[in-house]
């Protein structure tokens, strides 16, 4: 029989799970350093982008923190001062700043609500084109690539003459920006007090 140097002898039983509970901290931080920099690749670019904006706060993350190929850009705040207008320019800015990457649709979200999605395609073409194409266009058409959150379309294609078929789609336009945050955000204003009248 061969003794077992002293140094390689098992730990007794409650030193063994001692040391495996030490270990638990330092796993769990390893994963949330490892989940925050698998987001960082969307947030910080995207913060970037909108630095210069004002009006409403914005994120952009993955999918339940971990899609490889899913992103949220989600609406935290909105002020009175937000318009549609400048919601689009925050969406396209987001779609520039990651444009060499793709995704399979795109969740556009309210306070971490899913409202609506944007095929991820149209969203990369979007941010690929920024710099060329003309915003107005962008506004009118993108409405054709959102689907409802069960994937159904949320908005037909118009055909006819321009003049009928603009009209259609900036009425698109509008409904799609009352159901991403506008409706949303009107409720929770008025479900604040008022500061004039609650002193």
């Amino acid at each position: 029989m061969t003794d077992v140097p002293e140094d390689e002898q098992p730990l007794p039983e409650p030193e063994a799970q001692t040391l495996s509970r030490r270990r638990w901290p330092f796993v769990l931080l390893g994963l949330l350093l490892a989940l925050l920099g698998w987001n960082a690749v969307i947030t910080i670019p995207v913060s970037r982008a909108l630095s210069d904006e004002e009006g409403s706060t914005t994120v952009a993350y993955r999918r339940w923190l971990i899609s490889p190929n899913q992103i949220v850009f989600d609406v935290w705040s909105v002020d009175g001062s937000q318009s549609m207008v400048a919601m689009d320019r925050r969406l396209f800015k987001a779609a520039e700043a990651l444009k060499d990457s793709s995704y399979e649709s795109v969740v556009l979200a309210y306070h971490g609500q899913t409202r609506l999605l944007m095929d991820g395609k149209t969203f990369q073409e979007i941010g690929a084109n920024r710099q060329t194409e003309n915003p107005i266009y962008t506004m009118r058409t993108m409405q054709e690539h959102i689907y409802n959150p069960d994937g159904s379309p949320a908005f037909g294609t118009w055909t006819g003459g321009w003049l009928g078929v603009m009209g259609k789609q900036l009425e698109d336009h509008n409904e799609f920006h009352k159901r991403w945050w506008v409706n949303d955000a009107i409720g929770s204003a008025a479900a604040m007090p008022n500061s004039a009248t609650a002193q």
